[in-house]
């Protein structure tokens, strides 16, 4: 397998694959979509929070597809928490966040009726601090396993195949995905505190704050990688209503609370039988 660092987490596919070619697209679009990124676009538009933006072809399609997200989820998974993710200390990179630090309170999550996108003009009747974590990694391995025509490529163990393959799952188990997208999301792996309290990156868009959820891991697999991106994260901000949520749309959930249970939803169930998974 070959590996690289990219969007802050690993990026594995198989030997004998063009990695420089994936390596460059998702480099390229860390650059042009990360909060982190000083020069990025998402933070040259980001300095402006109000008002009209003529932005890039790729930031408008990225966008469009956020905004496509947020409708399909009621507005659970949504581009405007840019500011509700800095409120609650997620200001730089992960890797280079203090522990701990002073308490923070949360910031409003803008309603979606503040963001219209026609074309590649933005227009923003009140301040809204963009984030577009919530489709970007997925939408770039999409796109990934599209350049390489065949094969699979795993980005923070979010993945994308063609052809069966082998997955790891929170808790020690596996499962064969045969085509599609897989992707978990999770409180658990990017997490801090400030002023005693644990935060996270996932935000509850009804209080602004890091959500109070009774899932530690949700794994979701779909057609594709972005697909089960944004449901994995509505599913576990979701709480309790998760596995329903995602049965009504089709999709297979497998979700880990905080003690280790795990629970699946019917279409993970009849998907993969209880003595398979392991």
């Amino acid at each position: 397998m070959t590996a690289f660092r990219s969007m802050g987490c690993e990026v594995v596919l198989p030997d004998g694959v063009p990695a420089d070619e994936v390596r460059r697209l998702f480099e390229e679009r860390d650059r042009r979509f990360s909060r982190f990124v000083e020069s990025s676009e998402l933070n040259r538009v980001n300095a402006t929070p109000s008002g009209v933006a003529v932005v890039s072809e790729e930031l408008a399609s990225m966008l469009s597809l956020a905004l496509d997200a947020a409708r399909a989820t009621g507005g659970i998974v949504t581009p405007a928490v840019g500011g509700a993710m800095i409120a609650a200390g997620y200001d730089r990179d992960y890797s280079l966040l203090a522990p701990d630090g002073d308490p923070v309170e949360p910031a409003a999550v803008p309603p979606l009726s503040s963001l219209t996108l026609r074309g590649r003009v933005l227009l923003r009747v009140s301040p809204v601090l963009l984030d577009l974590n919530g489709v970007v990694k997925g939408r770039t391995v999409d796109d990934a396993v599209a350049l390489l025509g065949d094969g699979w490529v795993s980005a923070g163990g979010d993945l994308a195949t063609t052809s069966p393959i082998v997955v790891g799952l929170p808790g020690g188990d596996t499962v064969t995905l045969e085509h599609g997208g897989l992707a978990t999301s999770s409180v658990a792996q990017r997490s801090w505190v400030r002023g005693g309290e644990r935060q996270h990156h996932l935000i509850d868009a009804t209080t602004g704050a890091p959500a109070r959820t009774q899932w530690r891991d949700v794994t979701v697999a779909a057609p594709t990688c972005l697909i089960a991106d944004v449901a994995a994260k509505a599913a576990l901000l979701l709480g309790a209503a998760g596995p329903s949520w995602l049965d009504e749309r089709s999709f297979a959930g497998r979700f880990v609370g905080h003690d280790g249970a795990v629970v699946t939803n019917e279409n993970w169930t009849r998907g993969v039988p209880l003595e398979a998974a392991a």
